[in-house]
């Protein structure tokens, strides 16, 4: 019995001291946070793979390049320390000058004046010419730009005469001659137009970089024509590129002047024709390109950046060529809309005003002849005083009669316009009148004038009168 009490005793006490191979309990690992963890190694080894992928591509892309035109691939250079700079020029040692133009020559070639690209001589462009055949005057033209780098390498660093490597290149060809003349008995030549000049925009241009231009001239009766090209070189990918082609009939070069306001530069291209004034105007605009980050856009009068009617109206009759009646209602409208005016809307302002501007100071001088007179009058949207001129003598009638004549729609459409924004101008009418009586005759001029909604039975019977007087003047 006392030995059946000790095991007893012993049994009983044996839950009071923990055992020796207990271990406390853990909870398990929450299944959420596992599959957080098995889903941020899916990403990240899918973006290590992703990258990979893209870096193979990459170098295998400059690798072609490299094989097949190592220059295009220039630009690596920008990102590599000096040491790891890829020598793309290894089959065309650096050059001194004459060296390069020793060797044009020898390809019957013909190295232009260098064109500094900044303020040492580390780098300049070279125009390259070449031989006009069967030529009298003006025998070379430009057919290549090349940019020329001063050498980095010590073993040329080191030689008194300086030593350039060839940067890029961009060849230049002729402008086909339907690009310069828009004449129906042109319009099916061939003949390409050379380009004799490269000229470097010294004053106004907007920076970085350098602008060109590249130009050509034909003679075509009294007028010289100017043509050419837009060159932008842009150091930080050394690269040229053509930004537009040009022309002026009055012979003038493009320039940089301020239009719109706010500091920037934009280009003007005087395309006037004899008082029609013409000028586009070109904003520096950025885009996401790496080799070309920008490019030049033309303010244009179409579509009108403002739905308001009378913005619609007033860019309307600006695009017929009333640029001062347009002007005057447009600064009405500036001052309501001046605070929420559109940029687009103030360049399309901005290149009214630059017209406007022509078309008063031809208005305001005073002309030998009378037609002259009258038609800077029409141009300007003058149309009272233009027909106090008319009116003024027989002599006056008759040579207004021979310009009306040979009108080729450019005042009719003036007319117009005019008419389609405000019905109710006499003067107006009556010009109307006047340039159909001398182009399609009294009778269909009197058709037309019964068309009109707002005429009045004295303004029929002076518009009449006018017509008349043009039958037994401008014999």
């Amino acid at each position: 019995m006392a030995h059946r009490s000790r095991k007893l005793k012993a049994k009983s006490s044996k839950p009071n001291q923990p055992h020796a191979d207990a271990t406390p309990d853990i909870p398990p690992k929450p299944l959420e946070k596992k599959q957080q963890g098995s889903w941020l190694s899916s990403t990240l080894a899918i973006a290590i793979l992703s990258s990979s992928v893209g870096l193979v591509i990459a170098f295998t892309w400059i690798s072609i390049v490299l094989i097949w035109n190592p220059e295009q691939a220039s630009w690596v250079n920008k990102f590599l320390p000096a040491w790891a700079k890829l020598p793309l020029s290894s089959n065309e040692p650096p050059q001194t000058l004459p060296q390069i133009q020793s060797q044009l020559s020898q390809q019957k070639r013909v190295a232009g004046e260098t064109i500094p690209l900044n303020e040492g001589d580390n780098s300049f462009l070279l125009p390259v010419f070449q031989q006009i055949p069967y030529c009298q005057s003006d025998c070379q033209e430009v057919v290549e730009l090349r940019v020329y780098q001063l050498s980095q390498d010590l073993e040329f660093q080191s030689q008194p005469e300086k030593y350039y490597r060839l940067a890029t290149q961009f060849p230049i060809t002729g402008l086909e001659e339907s690009l310069e003349d828009s004449t129906a008995e042109r319009q099916d030549t061939n003949t390409v137009l050379p380009l004799s000049e490269v000229k470097r925009f010294e004053k106004d241009a907007p920076s970085p970089g350098v602008w060109f231009y590249v130009r050509g001239q034909r003679q075509e009766k009294t007028n010289a024509i100017a043509y050419g090209y837009i060159v932008y070189y842009n150091p930080a990918r050394t690269n040229l590129q053509q930004m537009l082609t040009w022309k002026s009939p009055g012979g003038q070069l493009p320039k940089w002047q301020e239009v719109t306001g706010g500091g920037a530069k934009e280009l003007v291209i005087d395309q006037t024709v004899g008082l029609e004034p013409q000028l586009s105007v070109y904003q520096v605009k950025s885009v996401k390109l790496y080799l070309n980050p920008i490019q030049l856009e033309a303010i244009d009068l179409n579509p009108p950046a403002l739905k308001d009617s009378a913005f619609q109206n007033a860019l309307l009759i600006a695009r017929s060529g009333l640029w001062t009646p347009a002007f005057e209602w447009l600064k009405f409208i500036q001052k309501q809309h001046k605070k929420t005016l559109p940029a687009t809307a103030k360049a399309q302002i901005d290149l009214i005003r630059l017209h406007s501007q022509l078309t008063k100071t031809q208005a305001a001088k005073i002309w030998a002849s009378p037609s002259q007179q009258v038609l800077a009058e029409l141009i300007d949207g003058r149309w009272g005083k233009a027909l106090k001129v008319f009116e003024a003598s027989p002599q006056n009638v008759q040579e207004v009669a021979i310009l009306l004549k040979a009108d080729q729609g450019r005042l009719w459409n003036r007319t117009v316009a005019a008419l389609q924004v405000n019905p109710d101008r006499p003067e107006v009418i009556a010009w109307g009148a006047l340039i159909l009586a001398v182009q399609q005759g009294e009778e269909r001029a009197n058709s037309w004038l019964k068309t009109q909604p707002k005429i009045s039975t004295a303004t029929l019977t002076y518009i009449q009168g006018l017509l008349k007087r043009l039958n037994a003047d401008a014999v």
